[in-house]
Order: structure tokens, then C-alpha cells, then sequence
């Protein structure tokens, strides 16, 4: 296994860095899933979310009215109204309830349903066209695009609507109960330089002068946050992809009694979350204790400052506990930053990881477009595969082969010897998910050209499915089914068609080349390219199975990058590809005398009945 890279960078796409003012982070983002509220479910639930936000500042100020009319009633001792206030009290508390428990329903309802719109939309640039291959081919691309789409856009989505909740809370909030504040607070009389003025409302300025200094300190503490979260989710995600590695390489790490290492692999990962979260705990250090401070002297310094009026009877103590809580109200409105700047940080982190994958696979579709960076892809109406003066370049740009031209006629069996790299690269430039260099291809225009590579993937399915992958609508019969695995020679897992597991786990690399081989049987292409598939199969098994899809795949066109040229005999024509020292690539022609072998017998064979050469779907 291989250590990730220790940090995330966008390649050839605008960076995006944690300095940024918060402001442009959310412009940037709504970019990215503001589409999201163009969907009348979206903007119901938005809608939703707003009156029952105001109802519950409503209730809030309601519950600060009914503060003073309690306080009121006990200092005259009146069992009464003290009585009738409890009712209220009752009334207030199941009016809260029910605004809240709706208020959380609707809340949850957008925040899944948002991030489900994001994770498919952001998925689906990655999933597109070969783009989760070119990222990972393209130099300081984002690493992990797995946890950011799993992760991060699952922080956003939950972090988001909470985080402006609270602010549109705090907002109506401030409306409210500045109005309430001032009203208590009446006119005072400030004494300086030897003059004096009268001052209105000094309870709101107390409050703002509070709050300002407040946030002014908090934001200089808590600045570093962005940063230090974002080191920590990039390391979280390395030390997951690094126990995900482990766990796919399972197999070849306990033969190689590789454990230790592997050990020593996962210890430093797991070092680098302990030093991001030392980094994290720092930044929270010094804004837990101010903030802490904060919220205690909030409490009690409006009471200590309205005393000495309740003490001159200019106040009642309802008048007094109204104003106290009024101030705390303001001021909690006011502090918003102050109560959110962690999870604001979290938040503003996620979005730049989302956004600097978004972005690089954006620049990555724009690249592929360029016509003086991309290798043209077209079909051109011919029926044949044609390379005219293909350069191949890496993703960085760098020229690694050119001069490329050959043409392959519809129903030629053709075998690529030579540099191996060049021949799959070939492939990835036909299948469209090589972009990186010039030049053109030409595709036959009758048929799509199917690819079996050395490296199958099998999805954790039914076998059924597995066979069917990734066309859904093949759905080939069971009796399709046996038929094919038993020309590959799997018949031993006919019984198996629906059972559903990881196959990959179950099966050896030579019965997963196989298999790949029965879904070329099962689909019958008219053009296949087959990479490599001497990798795991021995040389007669790679004969016999050739031989299988040619005589099975009547005027199939069959092109097979290989190392082996004992199969020269297989096929109508040889390529050799032999680049020089200056990257170029001579392409050399021959037809040798061909001898076409019988398919294979496989030991099972004899029960499978004839006549799979009919179209099994």
C-alpha cells in the first residue's frame, strides 16, 4: 500500500484557500448547489423553515412579556395572577414544543433532500466519462474524492440550514428585542468633560459595545480554525483511505507477511491526525475560554448594571428580570459569530474541499475540450478504428509518444505487441478517458467498442448481474448464463447465478479475466479491445479463450494488446509499436501465417447443450 498524499491541492482549476473572506466562500458555493432552490419542493421547505423560525422568535418574545408579569405578580404577592401566569406558562411551553418538533421535521427534510441533490450532482461529474480516472492521473489533483463526496458534503448539507437557522433566529431576534430594550432602558445621564448629554436606550448600546468587542476578540482567536479543521478532515480521510487500501489488499498483504509495515503505514497516517488535532485543539483553546467568560458575564452584567434603578425603586423586579433577559437576547443575537465560529469553521473547510474537486473535474472537462490539448474522438461515419498522427501526452502535458497511426478494418483480428504502457494507453484513448494530447481518432460509426481490462472490476451483486454489468438491460437468461460460464470454463459456478456477494473477494484473478470473458459472450460486441489478458491467465487458457470469442462472435473485430508473441499464429495481423528515444512511434505491419485453433473442451462442456451461438439475449 501507498501513502496518500499528506494534502490536497487543485490542479490547473481557481485556488481555494481557507484566507478567503466567508462571504465569497458561500458566493462560490451557491454557485455549486444553489441550483438546489430552483426546486419547488426546495423552496416550500425554505419557506416553511422561515415562518416557523418567526413563530419561534414570537414565542420567544411572548415568553420575555410573561417574564415580567410573573416577577411583577410575586414581588405584590399576588397568588392570582401568579396562578393565571402558570396557565400562560403552560400555554407558551406546548405552543414551543409544537413549533419546534415542526421546525426540526422540516429542517431534516431539507437537509437530506439537499444533500442528496448535491452528492448526486457532484458524483455524477466525478462518475462521468472517466473522470474519476483522469483525477486520479492528474498531478496535485484533490486526493479522497470518496470522503469528500461521502463526508464533506454531508457536513455541509447538515452544518448549512443549522447555521442559517440560527442566524435568521438571531436576526428577528435582534429586531424584537432591541425594541424591548430600548423601552426599559429610559434616559440616562452621562457626565464628560465637564458636560453632560442625555443618552437613550444605553442598554442597546451596552449591549452592542458588548457584543462588538466580543466578536472583534473571537474572530482574532478563532481565526486559525479554518485552517486546522480543514488539515484534520484532509488527514482523516488519508488514514480511511490507507485501512480501505488495507482492507482490498487484504490478501496479498498477509502472503507477503507484510503486517508490520502496513502497521508502521496506518501509525504514521494516524501521527498526522494527532498533530492536526493538537493543531485544532490550539485554536480552540484560547476561544473556549473567552467565550466562556463571554456567556457567564452575560448573565449577570445586565442585572449588576440596572440595580442601582431597582434599588432606587425607579424599576420593579419584573421590570428588572425582563431587562436582564432582554439584554442577554440582544446580546446572544449579536454573539452569533462568537457561539458558531467552530462549526462555521468546519463548514467553510467542507465547502473548499467540495469546491476544489468540483473545480479541478471542471477543469479537467474544459481541458478535454481544447482542441490544442485534447486528443479528438469522433466518429466519422467509417467502419473502421483509424489513428491518424495521435500525440499522447501525460496529464501534466508532457509528450510521451507520438506519430501514431495505424487503421484497423471492421472484422480483423489484430494483435499489439511492444511497449505494453503505449497499448493501454491506446485503449484509454478509444475508450475516451485519455483526453491528454493531439491528433485524431477515428471510431467505427456502426458498433461500440467493448473493453475487457486486465484488471476486472466485478460488483457486489448477484453473479446474474455481475454477468449483465454494466448493461442492466442485457438481462440474459439463466440458460445464456451457464452456457457462457461454461464456455469459459467456470462452469462449477452455474449454480451460483443467484447468489449475490463481493466476487471479487471469491474469485481468483484468473476465474475474474474469465468471467470477463463470459460477459463478451453474453453481449456479443461487434468490436472488442482486450488488454493484457495474459496477465493471469496462462498461455494455452489465453489461446483457448480468443479462440472461444472468435468462433463464438461471427465477423467480431478482435483487438488484443498483449505480450505474448507465441499467439502470433491467432491473429490476421501484428502490430508492433516501437517508439525511439524522441518519442516517436513506428508502427510495424505484418500478416504471419495464421492457423486458427478449435475452441477449448472444458471438462464440464459435455453438459451444457448446443446451439449458445444464438443471440442469448
Amino acid at each position: 500500500m501507498s501513502d496518500p498524499p499528506p494534502a490536497d491541492h487543485a490542479a490547473r482549476a481557481p485556488p481555494v484557500t481557507a484566507s478567503e473572506p466567508i462571504g465569497r466562500t458561500l458566493g462560490r458555493f451557491a454557485r455549486l448547489g444553489g441550483g438546489y432552490w430552483s426546486l419547488r419542493r426546495a423552496r416550500l421547505l425554505t419557506a416553511a423553515l422561515l415562518v416557523l423560525t418567526v413563530l419561534q422568535v414570537v414565542l420567544a418574545i411572548r415568553l420575555n412579556l410573561w417574564n415580567a408579569d410573573l416577577f411583577d405578580a410575586l414581588e405584590r404577592r399576588d397568588g392570582d395572577q401568579v396562578l393565571a401566569q402558570s396557565l400562560v406558562f403552560l400555554a407558551l411551553v406546548a405552543g414551543t414544543m409544537v413549533v419546534n418538533v415542526l421546525h426540526l421535521e422540516a429542517r431534516r427534510r431539507l437537509q437530506i433532500d439537499w444533500r442528496d441533490w448535491l452528492t448526486a450532482r457532484v458524483a455524477d461529474a466525478w462518475l462521468d466519462r472517466g473522470r474519476q480516472h483522469q483525477l486520479a492521473l492528474l498531478p496535485g489533483a484533490p486526493t479522497n474524492p470518496d470522503a469528500r463526496i461521502a463526508e464533506d458534503i454531508r457536513l455541509v448539507t447538515e452544518s448549512l440550514p443549522d447555521l442559517a437557522h440560527s442566524l435568521f433566529y438571531c436576526l428577528l431576534l435582534l429586531v424584537g428585542f432591541v425594541s424591548i430594550l430600548w423601552g426599559l432602558s429610559g434616559v440616562v445621564t452621562v457626565a464628560a468633560a465637564g458636560s453632560s448629554f442625555e443618552l437613550p436606550g444605553y442598554f442597546v448600546w451596552l449591549a452592542l459595545l458588548y457584543s462588538g468587542v466580543g466578536v472583534f476578540v473571537a474572530f482574532l482567536l478563532g481565526r486559525p480554525l479554518v485552517q486546522a479543521t480543514d488539515q484534520r478532515q484532509t488527514a482523516e480521510a488519508n488514514f480511511r483511505f490507507g485501512l480501505v487500501r488495507d482492507r482490498e489488499e487484504a490478501e496479498s498483504i498477509a502472503l507477503l507477511a507484510a503486517e508490520p509495515d502496513e502497521r508502521r503505514r496506518l501509525a504514521r497516517l494516524f501521527r498526522a491526525i494527532i498533530d492536526s488535532w493538537r493543531y485544532q485543539t490550539r485554536g480552540l483553546r484560547g476561544l473556549t475560554l473567552f467565550s466562556s467568560a463571554y456567556s457567564t458575564l452575560a448573565a449577570v452584567f445586565p442585572i449588576l448594571i440596572a440595580a442601582p434603578r431597582y434599588l432606587a425603586a425607579e424599576m420593579t423586579l419584573g421590570g428588572l428580570m425582563q431587562t436582564a433577559q432582554a439584554f442577554q437576547q440582544v446580546t446572544a443575537a449579536l454573539s452569533w459569530p462568537i457561539d458558531n465560529f467552530p462549526r462555521l469553521a468546519e463548514a467553510v473547510a467542507s465547502m473548499e474541499r467540495i469546491l476544489t474537486l468540483r473545480e479541478t473535474l471542471a477543469a479537467i472537462e474544459r481541458e478535454a475540450r481544447e482542441p490544442n490539448h485534447a486528443i479528438e474522438v469522433v466518429a466519422t461515419g467509417g467502419s473502421a478504428l483509424a489513428f491518424r498522427d495521435v500525440t499522447i501526452a501525460d496529464a501534466s502535458g508532457a509528450v510521451l509518444f507520438r506519430g501514431i497511426s495505424a487503421v484497423v478494418e471492421p472484422g480483423e483480428h489484430v494483435l499489439i505487441l511492444g511497449d505494453p504502457r503505449l497499448a493501454r494507453t491506446l485503449f484509454k484513448v478509444v475508450a475516451g478517458v485519455w483526453p491528454w494530447g493531439g491528433g485524431r481518432v477515428e471510431l467505427p460509426d456502426d458498433a461500440a467498442v467493448s473493453f475487457l481490462p486486465a484488471t476486472l472490476h466485478l460488483p457486489a451483486d448477484t453473479l446474474r448481474a455481475v454477468l449483465a454489468y454494466p448493461d442492466e438491460a442485457l438481462a440474459p437468461s439463466d440458460a445464456a448464463c451457464t452456457a457462457a460460464l461454461a464456455r469459459v470454463g467456470l462452469a462449477h459456478l452455474a449454480s451460483e447465478l443467484a447468489t449475490d456477494q463481493d466476487w471479487t473477494r471469491q474469485l481468483d484473478p484468473s476465474e475474474r479475466q474469465r468471467l470477463g470473458f463470459a460477459r463478451l459472450l453474453l453481449r456479443r460486441p461487434r468490436w472488442i479491445c482486450l488488454e493484457e489478458p495474459g496477465e493471469v491467465l496462462e498461455t494455452e487458457a489465453e489461446r483457448a479463450l480468443v479462440a472461444t470469442l472468435l468462433s463464438d462472435i461471427p465477423g467480431v473485430t478482435l483487438i488484443v494488446a498483449s505480450h505474448r508473441a507465441e499467439l502470433e499464429a491467432l491473429y490476421e495481423r501484428t502490430l508492433r509499436l516501437e517508439p525511439a528515444s524522441d518519442g516517436r512511434v513506428f508502427v510495424r505491419d505484418s500478416r504471419p501465417p495464421r492457423i486458427r485453433p478449435s475452441p477449448p473442451r472444458w471438462p464440464t462442456i459435455e453438459r451444457i447443450r448446443q446451439g449458445f451461438g444464438e443471440d442469448p439475449r
